[in-house]
């Protein structure tokens, strides 16, 4: 289950910590500054084993948690954090067996997290208006899971426009656009009693907008907004401190749950 095989994406991480993440290709080799690694050396390793450059240099082989695939991975848009993301997971309460939509995809970083929360039971259908977004994103699905999941639905869709006939009843709605309060009515109309529709936004006016169409459209309980700031630490030989960099602001995250239609007549 650990060893890593041919058209596995691996990481390689030197000695000063840094991270060197590829495509294993038999036959292929990595070069960097210290030296040269043959991808045959690295097939049937397993996870956590110790390579040797043609330098000398030491190199731990992993295959990439889902935050450092993310970090690497191609763009198109800009990407959602993991921070944000673990924080979307819970606000929106991604279950297993979930059936939901997000908007818009992006590079796809949020909805690589989302298929691996809702399962092989669950559906992610995947909204992108702009067709080169669309196709950066169709690459990194591939690219991490090797394939595109049966459970996925990926349409190239305005949003603002409506939700297509078949999106309805949905247990959630997750939203990365600038106008996210131009999808009230239609989230309204798709969520099921109880949903919940959680949006991602960088400024706070965004934010503040899109609370305002919830409250004047009727229909959701605001259950939150949030902002999510994280500080590493650094563990040297003889001291521990706080990383001088930070990942601290990036954006907004508001969470409303859908009422019940018997509550809002």
């Amino acid at each position: 289950m650990g060893k890593i095989a041919d058209g596995d994406v691996v990481q390689l991480v030197d000695t000063k910590r840094r991270r060197y993440q590829f495509r294993v290709r038999r036959g292929a080799q990595f070069s960097f500054h210290r030296g040269v690694v043959p991808h045959d050396e690295l097939i049937g390793l397993e996870e956590g084993s110790i390579v040797t450059s043609s330098h000398g240099e030491r190199l731990f082989v992993f295959k990439p948690t889902l935050a450092e695939f993310v970090l690497k991975m191609r763009r198109g848009a800009q990407i959602i954090y993991p921070k944000d993301i673990a924080a979307i997971l819970m606000l929106a309460d991604i279950f297993p067996g979930a059936r939901v939509l997000e908007a818009g995809t992006g590079s796809a970083a949020l909805t690589l997290a989302l298929l691996r929360a809702v399962g092989e039971h669950g559906v992610v259908i995947s909204y992108e208006v702009r067709k080169d977004f669309f196709e950066v994103a169709r690459r990194n699905i591939e690219a991490f899971f090797r394939n595109i999941p049966e459970n996925l639905v990926l349409r190239e869709w305005n949003i603002y426009e409506g939700l297509a006939e078949e999106d309805k009843n949905l247990d959630r709605i997750i939203l990365d656009l600038p106008e996210p309060w131009r999808v009230v009515k239609h989230a309204k109309a798709s969520l099921r009693d109880g949903g919940i529709l959680v949006a991602y936004n960088p400024s706070i006016l965004q934010i503040f907008k899109l609370s305002k169409r919830l409250e004047k459209t009727g229909g959701f309980f605001l259950t939150g907004i949030h902002e999510v700031a994280v500080r590493t630490w650094e563990v040297g030989q003889r001291s521990i401190r706080p990383e001088h960099r930070m990942v601290a602001h990036t954006g907004f995250l508001l969470a409303a749950r859908r009422l019940s239609g018997a509550e809002t007549k």
